[in-house]
């Protein structure tokens, strides 16, 4: 453990409203996407100086918001963004939602890889456009693109949402892939919404890459989509930016969300995202080499206790997508082990579309010693299962 900050310190997160926690007092859950670590320490000491007020009115963007915005995403990504060009939206699953009902029609189509991110096809479905999933190839353990299916869906799409690193999977979209996905999009006139969420945790020394970066058509064809909920854990602070470099959409774009009511940002999201941006990328240098090292735990106990669980090979989230297929059980049987028997709740794949079917999700987010008992939980009630002795 590093001397700077702790990550092994439990949180009691019951009957706290808490969607993730929101289970039996006796249930550790690794389902949710948030992390059972507290936020930086100088984020929540400048959020204590603004609580202490007791008067919680709204909010304004300051003047230099955008310029800390498009610093950090010159630090980070090495992209260099006009602040005039980045968009305040509380969500990024508005912001596909707005693009979806502003910018398309019912009888536009919508391209997704799949398995996916359960929201986003809830958005695409819900809005009533057309979904054109793109299977990615599992081999190997690892994930890839079919190209030739992602032409002939981007034939029949107007918009592409890529989910970049991938949800659930957590594969890393490398440069060579993205200039393909380019070209295509090039070659079909699709605009491309790139959900950049997890971009923080890519847990190798390669760079992550926006896409808009690459192109610039696809900088002008694009709406990339970034936030600090995943990486200094604040989702429900409800805070994000857009980068939208074509000036005629970005009008559009603010205008539909000025008509939904969405303006003024939640009233400790300013001063979070403000202190995080400026003094706290050190602290997501150490929490990812935490978050590493848990991978390892996770990978080196199945290998041990449970060999027939084959983990996902990927460098990207705090995510892990486990392939449960050679144990020849179907979910109902794998949600009984786990979440009755183990009482462990994980992410069941048929969440992310049939391409998720023999898979769950795990989140590994959490202090050490609540992911040992954890894991724990699991070969016990895997032996439970199997009516072995424990």
């Amino acid at each position: 453990m590093n001397n700077f900050y702790n990550f092994d310190v439990i949180i009691d997160r019951l009957n706290t409203f808490s969607a993730k926690w929101n289970v039996d007092n006796d249930i550790i859950p690794m389902s949710v996407a948030d992390m059972d670590i507290p936020a930086p320490q100088v984020m929540i000491d400048e959020l204590e100086k603004f609580n202490r007020l007791g008067i919680y009115g709204y909010t304004e963007l300051p003047a230099d918001y955008h310029k800390i915005i498009s610093d950090y995403i010159f630090e980070q990504y090495h992209y260099s963004v006009l602040s005039e060009k980045i968009v305040f939206c509380p969500r990024i699953i508005q912001a596909i939602s707005i693009y979806i009902r502003a910018f398309t029609k019912e009888t536009d189509g919508i391209c997704i890889l799949s398995p996916s991110y359960s929201p986003i096809l809830n958005t695409i479905k819900l809005n009533d456009r057309k979904l054109y999933k793109c299977p990615l190839v599992y081999e190997n353990r690892k994930y890839r693109i079919d190209f030739d299916l992602l032409e002939e869906c981007f034939e029949h799409s107007k918009v592409f949402v890529l989910i970049s690193p991938h949800n659930p999977t957590g594969t890393i979209w490398n440069k060579e892939v993205l200039i393909e996905i380019i070209n295509l999009a090039k070659k079909h006139n699709v605009f491309i919404i790139s959900d950049d969420v997890h971009a923080d945790f890519t847990l190798t020394n390669n760079s992550h890459y926006l896409i808009s970066s690459l192109d610039e058509w696809v900088a002008n064809h694009s709406m990339i989509c970034l936030s600090p909920a995943k990486t200094f854990n604040i989702p429900g602070l409800e805070i994000a930016n857009l980068i939208i470099e074509n000036k005629e959409i970005r009008e559009k774009f603010i205008k539909e969300m000025m008509a939904l009511g969405i303006h003024n940002p939640n009233y400790f999201s300013i001063p979070a995202i403000i202190s995080l941006y400026k003094y706290c990328t050190d602290w997501v240098v150490y929490l990812k080499e935490y978050i590493k090292n848990n991978k390892k735990i996770v990978k080196e106990f199945f290998n041990e206790y449970i060999p027939l669980l084959d983990i996902t090979e990927s460098d990207g989230t705090y995510l892990l997508w486990i392939n449960y297929k050679k144990l020849s059980i179907n979910e109902n049987e794998l949600a009984y082990w786990i979440n009755n028997l183990s009482r462990v709740k994980v992410s069941l794949g048929s969440e992310f579309g049939k391409e998720g079917d023999g898979f769950f999700r795990m989140n590994v987010a959490m202090p050490r010693e609540k992911l040992l008992e954890a894991l724990n939980r699991i070969k016990n009630g895997f032996c439970l299962l199997n009516n072995r002795e424990i």
